[in-house]
């Protein structure tokens, strides 16, 4: 399984790649990755 910093840092190159500053993608990425591990998902 892949680590939790690969995880954000793929999900932060999708949303960046989709448009979003670099800064609100690793900010948006930590948000989904953090929640996903608080509801037990990772």
């Amino acid at each position: 399984m892949e680590t939790k910093k690969q995880q954000h840092d793929w999900l932060a190159g999708l949303l960046t790649g989709w448009g979003i500053k670099e800064s609100w993608a690793k900010l948006i990425a930590g948000a989904i990755i953090g929640a996903c591990a608080a509801a037990g998902l990772l």
